[in-house]
């Protein structure tokens, strides 16, 4: 089986169109790792390879091995691929990659667009946020203030019986006094 050991984020111009390579390599019967050079045809089409380009000792080997490839060598791979056939096996593996890539390629458009969702349902969320934080400290002031307001006519209402209260009590020591003048009498 397959496997990816570097992709190139450039796209490369032929004749034939336009295409994005990519190395694969594959563990061969004696342990080391064969590459192959990819291309995949921007806008669909038929993918195409190069026969083994290199062989190495693993597939970090092979990794280290494509990140050093040149632009021009790219080309030059592209040019060689356009000529090959590919082999049977290699050409049903090269199918399932490019299917592969069309998979990825859609569920990338939809995980976008859920992306695009989800950034305008946080912001929905947000903005309810914001709303509801502001009706709640309107709803607290008002019970604060409706708070001040009975405690302010509690403590005028409890004023007016210490007044009261004040005035019984000196007017009840002024009974007594006066009648302690008349005894005295």
């Amino acid at each position: 089986m397959l496997a990816l050991a570097h992709h190139y984020d450039e796209l490369l111009t032929s004749t034939a169109g336009r295409y994005r390579a990519r190395v694969y390599g594959q563990a061969m019967e004696d342990g080391m790792w064969g590459g192959w050079i990819v291309f995949f045809p921007v806008g669909g089409g038929r993918v195409i390879a190069t026969d083994r380009e290199t062989t190495q000792s693993n597939l970090d080997q092979l990794a280290y091995w494509a990140s050093g490839l040149t632009h021009t060598y790219l080309h030059g791979a592209l040019d060689r691929a356009l000529t090959l056939q590919p082999e049977a096996t290699l050409s049903r593996e090269l199918d399932r990659l490019e299917r592969l890539e069309s998979a990825a390629a859609t569920r990338a458009v939809t995980l976008e667009g859920a992306a695009e969702v989800a950034r305008a349902e946080a912001e929905l969320a947000h903005e309810a946020r914001e709303l509801t934080e502001e009706r709640f400290l309107n709803t607290v002031a008002e019970e604060a203030e409706a708070d001040a307001v009975a405690h302010e006519q509690a403590a005028d209402a409890a004023r007016r019986t210490a007044q009261a209260a004040d005035g019984a009590l000196r007017a009840r020591a002024g009974k007594t006094r006066s009648r302690s003048a008349k005894k005295k009498k």
